[in-house]
């Protein structure tokens, strides 16, 4: 399944949704940073409580159940709201696994979006046992757990640009003949324009794909105002190069 998620450069890139492997280490991956948190405060706590000349004194009373509350138990029932809400939608599970949480139309999730998906994880995976998210992962369209579906979310998989190689100044060999085509496209195009560009052309799953090439092209063309008659590879190909070699130049 593929989803569509638009850059802010406006150029929109298709992903694949995560398979359910990928989110169930993300999701064990965030219980093990979960537990190192508990048990690292825990031995805090037990330290600072079993030595009369520490600060005992200080967190004694109502003071000692707020300050536990707010580092012990607070991130914990909120780790996942926390860090999809303040973190582009990834936990740093995610984020290990290169995964991320989307609209299911490409955009961003809102805040309630996020707050839906916190609240049935309760369903999903504390009253069934991870059980019911497990098997409507795997059975939903788009790979969504209860939650994802009552928020209107699922979650993408980022591999698309971990293959490619960045393109820097010592790979650009241009011959002293080079004739630019758009002499424009450093006005009308930016670095990560470019970037994204090249993403996806080298892409090994793209790379043979007309669909990808043409709909890329069709938007660059779109954003420039550029026009071309031969293939879309060929295009892409005179975009990047023009861009790099004006980029040399200045």
């Amino acid at each position: 399944m593929i989803i569509e998620v638009q850059t802010t450069q406006n150029v929109t890139i298709d992903y694949e949704v995560a398979n359910i492997g990928k989110r169930i280490l993300a999701y064990i991956i965030d219980y093990i940073l979960i537990i190192v948190w508990f048990f690292g405060w825990l031995w805090i706590f037990s330290f600072i409580y079993s030595n009369p000349l520490g600060a005992q004194a200080v967190l004694d009373g109502e003071l000692a159940a707020i300050l536990i509350w707010i580092v012990f138990f607070f991130p914990i029932v909120f780790y996942d709201l926390l860090f999809e809400t303040l973190n582009n939608g990834q936990s740093p599970g995610k984020m290990i696994m290169k995964i991320r949480v989307v609209n299911v139309d490409g955009t961003a999730p809102s805040t309630g979006s996020f707050l839906i998906r916190w609240l049935f994880r309760l369903v999903d995976f504390s009253m069934t046992y991870g059980f019911l998210g497990v098997i409507m992962v795997a059975v939903t369209k788009k790979s969504q757990r209860l939650g994802d579906l009552l928020a209107g979310t699922t979650v993408i998989d980022l591999r698309l640009n971990a293959s490619n190689r960045e393109l820097s100044i010592t790979d650009l060999d241009f011959h002293e003949d080079y004739k630019v085509t758009y002499a424009d496209v450093l006005d009308k195009l930016s670095d990560r324009d470019i970037q994204t560009i090249i993403s996806i052309t080298e892409d090994k799953r793209m790379r043979d794909n007309d669909y990808f090439s043409q709909r890329l092209a069709d938007k660059i063309k779109t954003i420039t105002g550029y026009s071309y008659d031969g293939p879309d590879k060929v295009f892409l190909r005179k975009v990047v190069s023009d861009y790099n070699y004006l980029a040399v130049q200045e």
